[in-house]
């Protein structure tokens, strides 16, 4: 019976692969939290905008505005809680070290 090395099995090898790994996923993570801040920042300018075109009398449709707003304040208390979180555990680990 032959008994196959490490070399022929890279998801068994610990090293550069497991740690690329590691980082592919650190990366995709880093990219979702931008991701998230990003269209928060969007919805949040949009709400602006709607709000602004309201109070200068502009022909806006009132409900959409604040429709807009409720949504931007929603994400942006989202995002917030995730910060906090996301700093908690941080502080957590730190703590176990």
């Amino acid at each position: 019976m032959r008994i196959p090395s490490l070399s022929e099995n890279p998801g068994m090898m610990i090293g550069d692969s497991a740690s690329k790994h590691r980082a592919d996923k650190n990366t995709d993570f880093v990219e979702s939290l931008k991701n998230a801040i990003d269209k928060t920042n969007k919805v949040i300018e949009d709400a602006n905008q709607a709000s602004l075109r309201l109070a200068e009398g502009k022909s806006v449709n009132i409900h959409e505005a604040m429709i807009k707003m409720q949504k931007a304040d929603i994400m942006l208390r989202l995002l917030v809680t995730s910060t906090n979180k996301l700093i908690q555990g941080y502080n957590e680990l730190m703590r176990l070290r």
